[in-house]
């Protein structure tokens, strides 16, 4: 490889630098792309990490596909749980109750959505649980036991073991509208909340639904979890094929779908308008890479006299060029990526020390905040800002190797 052109670059840099305003101009526009580097950085980190969360909340929190049964149908929904069991793509299936409930508790009411769960290894895999998970997942859950949220225990200042009371609306066959019922269950245990979606749920067995709402009679409704949820629409085509019976069917993509296209559409604007400020950046490079060669159009005439080809010139003032880029560059990433794996040591003291003036305590900051990024994004950064770079800089390299040496040295 040939390092003469790099090596005649670094000369010209480094006697550039005697230039105090150039050097501050090209100081400026390596903070100009740094700063530029760092904000796609950010940017692309918070998006990922958004996805994240969003597929830890919606997914966790909505059943990836519900199979709802009709009078055609008549089947029970045991026999359908049974045959979908060990279908392929389908991680479990159990029935589906959800209904709303009002919480009371030291002269306190809040509204609150109940949900059944049948066995406790479906529910341990969609929803974290804040302590004692070895032991959480070997005991039995009675009918008179609730899971909470965080959030409920937090804004209710209530805790682990405190006795709650429920009243339900239910609709008997001896009725003809809706009773209100009430029941005083325990907290047993408490699952983390991710944000607004889980906040006022509670998970309640679905024995307590069998005998106080019989349940067996009156369910109709049941939730699939799927391995790959973004296949839900596929696999619960084919389960419905499958059971071959009149039946309802719908996934979580038939209302959520709209919001990952969009996260893609702003990933997109997001990345070609900070790539906008890049570019803006480097024009000053460029503006820089021309002054020089206007100034040395001496050496430049040496050169080419000395047998260097219009290919020669190109490189050394292409290199000039990059270097600022480069440097820029990578300083930009090196600030993104720190900050990335240090973003929760950089929270916890901005709370600490700023608490009232810039964080807001709210749901959404404190639990859906995360900054992820990918190796991949790193390389179409890095790469991308180095293809500007090339563009931009090969005008003052082509107008270098058309330098007329005759004319030049005729001055001197």
């Amino acid at each position: 490889m040939n390092f003469l052109p790099f090596l005649i670059a670094k000369r010209l840099y480094l006697k550039q630098n005697k230039n105090y305003p150039v050097l501050l101009i090209s100081i400026l526009s390596k903070i100009g792309i740094s700063i530029s580097v760092f904000a796609l950085v950010m940017s692309f980190s918070a998006l990922n990490g958004f996805q994240i969360l969003l597929n830890k909340t919606i997914l966790s929190n909505l059943p990836h596909g519900i199979i709802q049964l009709t009078d055609q149908s008549s089947l029970k929904w045991q026999d359908v749980i049974k045959e979908l069991k060990i279908f392929p793509g389908v991680n479990y299936v159990q029935p589906y109750i959800v209904t709303n409930g009002l919480l009371v508790i030291k002269n306190e009411i809040k509204p609150i959505e109940i949900k059944s769960f049948s066995n406790i290894e479906f529910l341990k895999k969609t929803v974290s649980f804040s302590k004692n998970k070895h032991i959480f997942f070997k005991k039995k859950y009675y009918d008179y036991e609730i899971v909470l949220s965080s959030y409920l225990l937090k804004h209710l200042s209530i805790k682990k073991g405190d006795w709650i009371s429920i009243f339900f609306l239910s609709k008997k066959d001896n009725y003809i509208s809706p009773q209100l019922e009430s029941f005083s269950l325990k907290i047993v245990d408490v699952f983390e909340s991710n944000g607004i979606l889980d906040s006022n749920i509670g998970y309640v067995p679905f024995d307590f639904f069998r005998k106080f709402f019989y349940a067996d009679s009156n369910t109709n409704t049941i939730e699939l979890n799927m391995s790959n949820p973004f296949n839900a629409d596929e696999v619960i085509l084919n389960a419905v094929k499958k059971i071959n019976k009149p039946l309802l069917a719908y996934t979580w993509i038939n209302s959520y779908k709209d919001i990952y296209h969009n996260i893609k559409k702003i990933r997109v604007i997001v990345y070609l308008g900070l790539l906008l400020l890049v570019t803006v950046s480097c024009f000053s490079i460029a503006s820089i890479s021309l002054m020089t060669v206007s100034k040395k159009t001496k050496e430049i005439s040496i050169l080419r006299s000395m047998g260097a080809n219009n290919f020669l010139i190109q490189l050394i003032f292409l290199y000039y060029g990059l270097r600022y880029i480069i440097v820029g560059n990578i300083i930009g990433l090196l600030i993104g990526i720190a900050t990335i794996l240090n973003f929760k040591r950089i929270i916890f003291f901005l709370e600490k020390n700023f608490k009232n003036n810039i964080l807001l305590d709210n749901i959404y900051y404190n639990n859906f905040f995360l900054l992820k990024i990918n190796i991949l994004d790193i390389i179409v950064i890095f790469i991308s800002t180095i293809i500007i770079g090339i563009i931009i800089n090969w005008y003052p390299a082509y107008y270098a190797s058309k330098i007329n040496p005759s004319k030049i040295l005729k001055e001197y």
